[in-house]
């Protein structure tokens, strides 16, 4: 499919969809313990009926930022918190929880500020559940790690396979990044390869974002030059007998300066979602943000439409975070002002025979500024996470997530 910049979806004859937008059922998720600065919904993660949160400015006995992730699990009566996970041993600044990823009874938390191997190398922290109860299992370093790596910042699991990245690893120079993929071996977490970007060069930052569904890993670049300054790539690898293989190098048919493609990834079967949340959008604004769908044929990879928000303004940063489960897309725009300055909204989006169609958008029923309800998102099982760490329910900052039951939510 051939496209050009002014080929991207128009989504003015839905804006009265907008003035719909979805009055569903909705959830607010605090922590128990909850205080300011906490930054809870920094990251979340569902998997089936659990809901993992990060909340990485959490303070442990007597050390700042130590970090923390709470685990919330849907039951009878609505969700109920059923474990607040700490790292043992756990140090002032690891800010563990500043990214999470969840696959049914397995928790991974990124410890990006972990001083292990040398300040901030980074870590990842293992949590299994068993019997209703979280057990530490894990500390995953990377077995090259070096000083400022910040191992961890992103991750992503399946039930057979761990990617970690690594952007501020140095193997193609400063900053060009690194993304590492772990096995599961009887019942552990063993190193398989390392990946770096066929083209990386300095100031990548490959890695700043990881996606996997089944055999098939999606890393973003954001920082990369190829198509113009900051413009951004996404790589696509797949494991090939014991191997894992670059596929595909992803980028923007109209990327520009500063779009920041591949800050965000994700991936469902044949299909990915790439975020360029500083992409200017003519009639729209600076910082306007986007998201392009890609899909796989045989092996090939192609541009099929670009997303851009029905009502954005800019600076909306539209594709602060993404979702993608199988025809259903979620992306959100952390600056948004539905309700007030900066309290953020999300859209969906659903692909049928036509293509990919604007369908609702999600705000919070009570936000207030600066809120940023759309600092990340997670999807599955039809409902949508919405993080946002800078809601100030229990002090500045402690962060709350909202559960939307797309199911319930007016198209």
């Amino acid at each position: 499919m051939n496209i050009t910049k002014g080929a991207q979806i128009s989504l003015c004859a839905v804006l009265a969809l907008v003035a719909a937008q979805s009055l569903a059922e909705q959830n607010i998720i605090v922590a128990k313990d909850s205080k300011a600065m906490d930054l809870f919904g920094y990251h979340a993660a569902i998997s089936e009926n659990t809901l993992l949160i990060g909340a990485p400015k959490v303070d442990g006995e007597g050390k700042a930022d130590t970090g923390a992730a709470y685990v919330f699990v849907l039951g009878e009566n609505g969700w109920y918190q059923q474990a607040k996970l700490v790292a043992e041993p756990s140090f002032a600044e690891d800010m563990l929880g500043g990214n999470v990823a969840l696959s049914n009874d397995i928790a991974v938390l990124g410890v990006m500020r972990r001083d292990d191997k040398g300040k901030n190398s980074g870590a990842v922290a293992v949590f299994e559940r068993r019997f209703e109860q979280w057990v530490q299992t894990q500390m995953i370093t990377a077995p090259d790690a070096k000083p400022g790596d910040a191992f961890g910042q992103s991750v992503s699991l399946t039930d057979n396979h761990l990617v970690i990245g690594a952007p501020r690893h140095d193997a193609g120079g400063a900053d060009s990044g690194a993304a590492y993929v772990y096995e599961r071996v009887s019942d552990s977490w063993v190193f398989q390869t390392k990946i770096e970007a066929s083209d990386g060069a300095a100031g990548d930052v490959f890695g700043i974002s990881v996606a996997i569904d089944d055999e098939t890993v999606v890393v973003g670049a954001d920082l990369h030059d190829g198509k113009a300054e900051n413009a951004g790539a996404a790589y696509v690898y797949v494991l090939d007998g014991e191997q894992w293989k670059q596929e595909a190098k992803l980028t923007a048919v109209d990327g520009a300066d500063t779009d920041l493609f591949g800050v965000r990834v994700s991936i469902s079967n044949d299909t990915a979602l790439i975020a360029a949340r500083r992409d200017d959008i003519e009639g729209i604004g600076v910082d306007a943000g986007s998201a392009y769908i890609f899909e796989r044929n045989n092996g090939k990879w192609a541009q099929k439409v670009k997303l851009i928000s029905p009502d954005g303004r800019a600076d909306d940063r539209f594709g602060r975070g993404v979702a993608l489960s199988e025809n259903m897309a979620l992306i959100s725009a952390m600056n948004h002002d539905a309700n007030g300055t900066d309290t953020g909204a999300s859209y969906i989006y659903k692909k049928d025979d036509a293509g990919w169609k604007f369908m609702s958008k999600i705000t919070a029923k009570e936000s207030f500024p600066n809120d940023r309800f759309g600092w990340n998102v997670g999807m599955a099982n039809g409902m949508a996470v919405v993080t946002a760490p800078n809601y100030d329910g229990k002090g500045e900052d402690s962060g709350a997530v909202l559960i939307q039951y797309l199911n319930k939510a007016s198209n």
